[in-house]
Parts: C-alpha cells; sequence; structure tokens
C-alpha cells in the first residue's frame, strides 16, 4: 500500500453518528438496513447500509448497539441529515427517535501502541469500552498494524501527521469504501463487494432494495465489482472528484470504464476504490478522467477473496 504511514489517532470530522433510539429501535432499523440489526450483540459492531427500493446506495457505515434499545450508525457527515429526514419518513407509529450526536468524536487509532493490547488479536467489528472510550476493531486491522474506531467524548493525543486522508486510504486499500453525498444513488451494493464482506445478510428479512439485490446475488449476474487503485499524484493536488469516471489508458475518450467511488490524497499518492466492469478485469489499464490522465495501479482490495 504506497505511501500510507498511518501510525497514530485520526480526527474523522467527516464523519458523523446518527443516534437511533427507542422500544421500536431494533425491528425499526432491522427493516431499513441491510445488515441484521435485532440479533446484534453489545460487544459487536457491524457494517450496514441503507438503499433505495431499486437498490441503489445512500449510504453506508458502521453500526453498534449502544444499549438495548439505542443504536449508533457512523456514516458520512456530508449526507446524515439528509438521510435522518429520510428515515423518519418511515418511523409512522413506531417509537422511534433519530438524531445528529456531536457529542463523541470518532476518530481512527493505528499502531500497536496506540489500539489498547487487549483488542490486538480480536476479530475485526469487535466493540470494547476500555478508558472511558469505545473501540470497534476495523476490518483493516492486521497483524503488527492494529487499527481501530474510537469513540469519546474527547479527542486522543498522538495524532497522525496527515489526520483523516491517511486513515481514508488505509480504508480503500482495504476495501472499504464510504458513500459520500456526491456518490449517493449510484452504485450497487454489490459494486462495494458488499454481498461478500458481510454488510448484506442475505438471511434477514425485507429492507428497502432487498428484492433486488437478492435477485442479482442468487443468479449470479453481478457484472461489476470494486477495485483499489493507486497513483503517483501532484503535490497539493485534490483527490479525483467521487463518481467521477476512470478510462482505458490511450484508448477512445467517449467510453468510460469505471467510476470512482471514494478517492484520497495521502503523502504524494491518489488512493481510491473504484466500481470496474468484470468483463475488463485485469487486463484493462485504467487512467484517471481521460484516456491521457495519470495511470493507475489498479488491484483487488487488500484481503480481498
Amino acid at each position: 500500500m504506497e505511501g500510507l504511514s498511518p501510525h497514530g489517532f485520526h480526527p474523522l470530522p467527516s464523519h458523523a453518528l446518527v443516534r437511533v433510539q427507542g422500544p421500536d429501535a431494533p425491528s425499526f432499523l432491522h427493516g431499513q438496513l441491510t445488515h441484521g440489526v435485532t440479533g446484534l450483540a453489545s460487544d459487536q459492531a457491524a457494517p450496514a447500509a441503507y438503499c433505495t427500493a431499486q437498490g441503489r446506495l445512500l449510504a453506508n457505515g458502521v453500526l453498534w448497539r449502544a444499549q438495548d434499545d439505542q443504536f449508533v450508525w457512523m456514516v458520512s457527515r456530508d449526507l446524515a441529515a439528509d438521510l435522518i429526514k429520510r428515515l423518519r419518513m418511515f418511523v409512522l407509529r413506531a417509537r422511534v427517535t433519530l438524531d445528529l450526536d456531536d457529542a463523541w468524536r470518532p476518530q481512527g487509532a493505528v499502531g500497536t501502541d496506540i489500539v489498547p493490547e487487549a483488542l490486538h488479536a480480536l476479530p475485526a467489528w469487535t466493540r470494547a469500552s476500555i478508558k472511558g472510550a469505545d473501540w470497534i476493531v476495523a476490518p483493516m486491522s492486521r497483524p503488527g498494524q492494529p487499527a481501530a474506531w474510537r469513540l469519546a467524548g474527547d479527542s486522543a493525543d498522538v495524532l497522525a501527521a496527515d489526520g483523516e486522508p491517511a486513515w481514508a486510504a488505509l480504508r480503500l486499500a482495504g476495501g472499504w469504501p464510504l458513500i459520500r453525498a456526491a456518490a449517493r444513488d449510484l452504485f450497487l451494493p454489490v459494486s462495494l463487494d458488499m454481498d461478500l464482506n458481510g454488510t448484506i445478510d442475505f438471511a434477514k428479512g425485507c429492507y428497502p432494495g432487498q428484492e433486488v439485490i437478492a435477485r442479482s446475488h442468487y443468479r449470479g449476474t453481478v457484472k461489476r465489482r470494486m477495485a483499489y487503485g493507486a497513483a503517483r499524484w501532484e503535490s497539493g493536488a485534490s483527490a479525483s472528484p467521487l463518481a467521477s469516471d476512470l478510462y482505458a489508458a490511450g484508448g477512445e475518450a467517449g467510453r468510460p470504464v469505471g467510476r470512482i467511488i471514494e478517492s484520497a490524497v495521502h503523502q504524494g499518492w491518489l488512493h481510491l476504490a473504484a466500481e470496474i466492469t468484470l468483463t475488463d478485469w485485469p487486463t484493462m489499464r485504467y487512467a484517471v478522467g481521460a484516456p491521457e490522465g495519470v495511470m493507475l495501479d489498479m488491484r483487488p482490495p487488500v484481503g480481498a477473496a
């Protein structure tokens, strides 16, 4: 993973915590999200997504049970308010409230001396309370480089030099992009490998888009998947815009061959997750924004099957 030096704590100001609480919160969320909610234990977290009726992603993030009838869902801040507004439309008579919780500050944590030792050997999505903070083992965690989310009312010391972009680069290399406002309603969950990484529970009941997603999964008609790309990037240049196109390097300008899901720039490298067509993989050479654009080194995400 070129250009990655993520050691330390990474403040995540672009993340928001949506708190869903009330006696009917478990059943309400179970009927809205792709992951099973009613059986989620207090010492677990889970990847969970929210879709349109057509099966396209409106949001995704990390979900956990804070109390028996209280859940927290960490999503992109730029879509959180609209997400809450949309979910409230389906509350009807359910005893549920949804609000932003700005009392807790999410951080990413990387390193053997940063992540508590008690978490080093635990599986991804394990949740634990340690010294007044909530910790969730991240799926990018590796032997020798443990990674976790830290959630607390304060910010920890030992801040990483490149902050959130370094954490985002680590997520993208590991195959865990986050849907941002610019990319919502564009991608099917399978384009983010959600049928493979545990985001979708195929044994649970209905949720928005369930029929479309299940049909694609059981019929084996998946045509697009996710790939991780990296390229040297001009110092100080912003990341390539979300939902912008990838092209065949040196090919025709009129035919995009991929679309960026999320991107980040960290220490002179562009890191991105992109939706690509399976028939093009792995022979296609991808360029950013135009056939003559910067050429990407594309590969499956770390840990992908």
